[in-house]
């Protein structure tokens, strides 16, 4: 996956002298960017706000014993608000994630037309949605209706909806200019000759295919099978998963049911979506990772670790994982992970002599470990995609990551029993010094044991959390003297971008999900599969080989949000552990990002170490890879270890 810039405008078309269409593409280009920047800025301040109100929410029913009853709505308001607010300053950032696996290896002009293409049907899907959030602003208004409990009226947020995807719209047209003007620029007068005849001879094709299926009436499980693999083509384009997804969920729906209904879902679903208080977990958790990120924990981090495994063959190495280990506790992303201790570990690793293969190596399977150790994304997503527990999720990854972390040390040990010049010992630290170190990281540590034991215990919710975890990792930073405003500005405008991304994906895949929902086509998938004669492991297997595929072109929470709605029907009818599964999923997950071609972490490990051949990082990364798979097995042979700890959660 991958976050796309605009495609910039290189020259610029003026008509007879009279026009400077560069000057006034770039004067407007200022004054939406300027727009986005204040709008999404607002945003960032209601974030805040609502950190601070869940935390005060906490201290308030914890030890007064006087809740805030009314904090569920506020926060629900206040996310949609900060979403729709921060998702046309993320398309402009080029935050909307997109598969470029296939377009990456275009000519640049086949890459300048799909661009020209996609940013059409993300402009046709968004102005859908400004449209029907205006008509339900307008509906809501007349009926005069209000929420549960504090009898806020509604149809202002749907103004809100209306106006953010609105900004996004413009962006993409400011988008389809830019690449349009750069088509036409790129071509000669007989190329640009023939890039017409073959976009109006594709067009009419497509036309025509399109009057064909909507003439012959397919049956709703072959419609989703097609919707299927026009989502496929489209992510293949280049076309952002979020607005792919809606796309052919809001087509699909029409196709199936009816044009009326379809629009109706579309207005429903982005409202009910943008306002989900579960997804308000995202946002806080992402803030607590940015937070502990801005204030140098990983340098800290990799210090403490560097001090107790140093001394041994390898043990900057053992060191790094270890450090991932602790960074991922507070980050709940595999790359943020690696990137972050990548940038402190290696030169250490350099510094004494140590191979690049073990050196990236240990980076990018250490990092894979910030989506299994609490708290974690991919593990919020699955829980709200499956309707789980996401604290029961977040415990389930502990014990599962303690073992990956051992396995990953185990490839390290092999790696220098094999060549021991590949990771020379480092310096002895007295046990005064070990002990000393872990004075530096007492408020990470505090932070972790606060937010998981809260949740183990039942003090608070997974969103109450994340707010403690959010504002707990601001005071640390705070007393330990770190904080900057431009760094916390940096934080906030990370997380806001992060947010948007993410919950735009949702509001996609709801889209998607109602589409396929009404094929029955994951029905259909699970009664096969349970009258094909194959065992519920078989079953497994493929699925899992189905998510190591995947993994090679996608990242974790698309690849989680994209398939579970197929997927979980069939895990359901083959009767697995939905938490054990989730477990399952993630580790299958920290495979697929250190597999080629497309491992993300394997972007990260090019980033930081750029002359190091691609090959020798595949080469370093093969020990942990089987490595991982050996966890995935044993996971799988005993699901006590992912439920052990769950079970004994207080209900």
């Amino acid at each position: 996956m991958s976050s796309r810039e605009p495609v910039s405008v290189r020259a610029c078309l003026n008509l007879g002298g009279k026009l400077d269409y560069k000057s006034r593409g770039t004067s407007m280009r200022r004054f939406v960017s300027r727009l986005c920047e204040m709008v999404n800025g607002g945003g960032m301040l209601l974030l805040l706000g609502m950190m601070l109100l869940l935390v005060a929410e906490v201290i308030l029913a914890n030890v007064f014993n006087r809740p805030i009853a009314a904090s569920y709505e506020v926060v629900q308001f206040m996310l949609v608000t900060m979403v729709f607010f921060g998702i046309g300053y993320t398309a402009l950032k080029g935050g909307h994630v997109a598969v470029d696996f296939v377009v990456s290896r275009l000519s640049k002009r086949a890459q300048v037309a799909l661009e020209t293409v996609t940013a059409a049907l993300g402009l046709f899907i968004f102005v859908v949605i400004v449209w029907q959030s205006v008509e339900g602003a307008i509906y809501l208004r007349a009926k005069g209706e209000t929420s549960y409990m504090l009898g806020i009226p509604t149809y202002p947020f749907y103004w809100i909806i209306a106006f953010g995807s609105a900004l996004l719209a413009w962006t993409l047209i400011l988008q389809f200019v830019d690449t349009f003007r750069t088509a036409l620029e790129s071509l000669s007068n007989r190329s640009l000759l023939i890039f017409y005849a073959i976009t109006l001879i594709t067009v009419g094709l497509l036309l025509a295919v399109s009057l064909h299926v909507v003439a012959w009436k397919m049956s709703p499980t072959m419609a989703g099978i097609v919707g299927i693999m026009l989502l496929l083509v489209l992510l293949a384009a280049g076309m952002p998963l979020g607005f792919a997804m809606a796309l052919v969920g809001f087509l699909g729906y029409s196709y199936v049911v009816n044009v009326p209904a379809a629009l109706s879902q579309v207005s429903k679903t982005t409202f009910a979506v943008g306002s989900d208080y579960l997804l308000s977990v995202l946002p806080l958790f992402i803030l607590m990772g940015q937070f502990a990120f801005d204030s140098g924990i990983s340098q800290d981090l990799y210090d403490v670790a560097y001090k107790w495994l140093g001394r041994l063959k390898g043990g900057l190495a053992h060191a790094t994982i270890g450090a991932c280990a602790l960074f991922a506790a507070i980050s709940g992303s595999s790359v943020a992970t690696a990137a972050a201790m990548g940038t402190v570990s290696l030169p250490a690793m350099v510094k004494y002599k140590y191979h690049h293969k073990l050196a990236l190596g240990s980076i990018g399977a250490g990092g894979t470990l910030g989506i299994l150790i609490p708290p974690s994304l991919v593990f919020v997503l699955y829980g709200i995609m499956t309707e789980q527990s996401i604290g029961k999720l977040f415990i389930s990854g502990i014990l599962p990551a303690i073992v990956m972390t051992l396995l990953y040390m185990s490839a390290v040990v092999y790696m220098v029993r094999i060549n021991p010049g590949f990771g020379p010992p480092g310096p002895s630290t007295t046990w005064s010094e070990r002990f000393f170190s872990i004075y530096k990281i007492w408020g990470m540590l505090f932070l972790f044991l606060l937010v998981m034991g809260g949740m183990y215990v039942g003090w608070f919710t997974p969103t109450q959390a994340a707010a403690i975890g959010a504002f707990g990792a601001l005071v640390v930073s705070l007393v330990k003297r770190r904080v900057t405003r431009k760094g916390l500005s940096s934080c906030l405008l990370e997380t806001g971008k992060t947010t948007a991304m993410l919950v735009t994906i949702f509001i996609g895949a709801m889209i998607f999900n109602y589409f396929i929902a009404v094929t029955t086509l994951p029905m259909e998938l699970a009664q096969w599969v349970t009258t094909s004669g194959l065992s519920r492991y078989a079953v497994l297997v493929l699925v899992l080989l189905l998510y190591l595929f995947l993994g090679c072109i996608m990242d974790s929470a698309s690849m989680i949000i994209l398939t579970i709605p197929i997927i979980y029907p069939l895990i359901q009818a083959m009767q697995f552990d939905p938490i054990w599964f989730g477990v399952i999923i993630v580790v299958t997950c920290e495979i697929g990002n250190l597999t080629p071609p497309v491992g993300l972490n394997i972007f990260v490990l090019q980033s930081i170490a750029p002359r190091v051949p691609v090959v020798d990082i595949y080469r370093g990364l093969f020990p942990f890879i089987v490595m991982a798979i050996i966890g995935m097995i044993i996971l799988i042979i005993f699901p006590q270890i992912s439920l052990f700890l769950p079970n004994l959660m207080a209900k």
